[in-house]
């Protein structure tokens, strides 16, 4: 079961929560709550819950659905990954479509816990990548449609991912882009991921900007699921700790993505070496197949 999360303190999250109840799929659950919100549910595929507070601080999500519905299901709810409906906001204003992981490789400055990252969901957050390409030419969006590196919270132990609206309040309020947003969280509904991905190589990416170019543009032509991803800027200061963290939170992952020019090469020369001393290969975009 999935789990949308919507959250009222945030313009394009309400935007895409709306265009997710174009769709008659949903059953509002009579007399059942969450944070005096209506709670939606899709047979038993998805459940989809409004919060009152902004997502990033909003620590242990999952565990107080399970703890205040959980009842109403008879048991505890078996959830496949947490997908948080949101904003995302640049000084830039460029206009974007965006996914990515979630955790802080540092200190958290907005929200989760410092040095700690939340399991990624790699096949899901990468068809949801590719799913939204498709339904951003299909609305005539002028968005770019990327990855963004791993970054702020909230805190989960469910593997979870961020699928946002940038960069701005005009562009939060586009009915198109929360269109195409709510149309890719619905085929990923109907989808059997594993049907679709599951003998695709499992990577963590390391290298390149906040957006993560090089590796969006392996998702998109090649068959592979990336999960963690560490953006050039963090490798100064990161921990042996936290760089095999990003394998440990991203389940199924057995290959590094470098992207090898945004690194110095006497780093990535370094980081070659100490992945594959701890067992782990790094693959090229050569060694993949085309989709």
């Amino acid at each position: 079961m999935y789990l949308i999360v919507i959250s009222k303190e945030d313009p394009a999250s309400v935007n895409i929560y709306h265009e997710l109840l174009r769709n008659p799929i949903w059953s509002l659950k009579q007399d059942l709550k969450f944070e005096d919100n209506e709670v939606h549910t899709y047979l038993n595929k998805a459940l989809m819950v409004t919060i009152n507070q902004y997502h990033l601080f909003y620590d242990n999500l999952d565990k107080q659905i399970n703890s205040n519905l959980a009842r109403n299901f008879g048991a505890v709810l078996n959830l496949t990954a947490v997908i948080f409906a949101s904003k995302h906001k640049s000084a830039s204003g460029m206009k974007t479509l965006t996914v990515h992981p979630i955790g802080n490789y540092s200190k958290a400055e907005y929200g989760g816990k410092s040095e700690e990252l939340v399991p990624a969901a790699p096949h899901i957050m990468t068809m949801a990548y590719r799913l939204l390409n498709k339904h951003a030419l299909k609305y005539d969006l002028e968005h770019s449609v990327t990855f963004e590196a791993t970054h702020h919270g909230p805190y989960l132990e469910t593997p979870s991912f961020f699928i946002e609206i940038g960069s701005d309040e005009a562009a939060w309020n586009e009915p198109k882009a929360a269109a195409a947003i709510a149309q890719t969280i619905l085929d990923l509904l109907e989808m059997e991921y594993e049907d679709h991905c599951k003998d695709y190589p499992i990577a963590i990416g390391i290298g390149g900007g906040h957006y993560a170019p090089r590796h969006t543009d392996v998702a998109r032509k090649k068959r592979v699921s990336f999960g963690h991803i560490i953006p050039s800027y963090a490798l100064d200061n990161i921990s042996e700790q936290m760089l095999m963290s990003a394998f440990k939170q991203t389940p199924g992952a057995k290959y590094v993505y470098f992207h090898r020019k945004s690194i110095k090469k006497d780093k990535y020369r370094e980081l070659k070496s100490w992945y594959e001393q701890h067992g782990h290969e790094v693959i090229r975009s050569e060694d993949l197949e085309d989709i």
